[in-house]
């Protein structure tokens, strides 16, 4: 055993501690950048603006009604007046314009009561158009929610997982007792866009950072490194740990 071998052992825990925090930032990203969520989240969005179209027809055939309905009354009003003037008599003359007045007037009702009969109709084909298409705007809403709140619960317990680590960490690095050495292994770590394995095992003529298989000849060489050396590989320059 080389004088560095506790230090390169403690540097293998200090490794796993780090690789597991890399592994959760990318986790993290991964479920902040979710083209899943947010292809919920869109059909969310347009279920809500679909739903609150519905409600606005709903609304505004609602109004069609209503106004169709008070014609018909304001109509009806007139004629029953009319009615009550024919009855009261006159002249000849005033109850022939009288009774023309009442034709009209129940011809115009007739018009009124029609078109009432189509704005009913209207509505209830909105109404029944907005229940078929309801549960489906509300499954897009609650699948939506149920994958955001399945995000946050993921994102919480990556959270206190990373806050973990990182709480290990300093008693990770003082276990090495090299700060050389852990500098060393941080530059390597953080070469290349960070989240590199800097330390590994070397079994069986293979690194355990990058699965390269060394030539008898270089394993050879890794295996008689001079003490006080730390070997490398000759691929991905980790410390190789013998």
């Amino acid at each position: 055993m080389t004088e560095q071998q506790p230090a390169l052992t403690a540097l293998l825990g200090l490794q796993t501690v780090d690789s597991e925090l890399h592994g959760i930032m990318v986790k993290a990203k991964s479920l902040q950048e979710s083209e899943h969520v947010k292809a919920l989240l869109a059909r969310r969005t347009q279920a809500i603006e679909a739903a609150k179209q519905l409600d606005a027809r709903g609304k505004e055939a609602a109004s069609g009604v209503d106004t169709a309905e008070a014609k018909v009354r304001e109509i009806q009003v007139k004629i029953d007046r009319d009615t009550e003037r024919l009855n009261h008599g006159g002249t000849a003359k005033d109850l022939m314009g009288i009774q023309h007045e009442i034709d009209t007037l129940t011809k115009q009702r007739g018009e009124a009561e029609n078109a009432q009969y189509q704005a009913m109709e209207h509505a209830e084909a909105v109404a029944a158009d907005r229940e078929q298409k309801l549960p489906l705007l509300r499954a897009a809403d609650a699948q939506a929610k149920e994958a955001v709140a399945q995000r946050d619960q993921d994102l919480a317990a990556l959270k206190e997982r990373h806050q973990e680590l990182t709480a290990q960490r300093p008693g990770r690095v003082s276990a090495v007792g090299d700060d050389a050495l852990v500098k060393r292994y941080d530059s390597l770590r953080n070469a290349r866009g960070g989240g590199r394995i800097a330390v590994a095992r070397f079994e069986r003529d293979t690194c355990g950072a990058c699965g390269t298989h060394m030539s008898p000849g270089d394993a050879e060489t890794i295996a008689h490194t001079p003490a006080g050396s730390i070997p490398t590989c000759i691929e991905c320059s980790a410390l190789l740990v013998r």
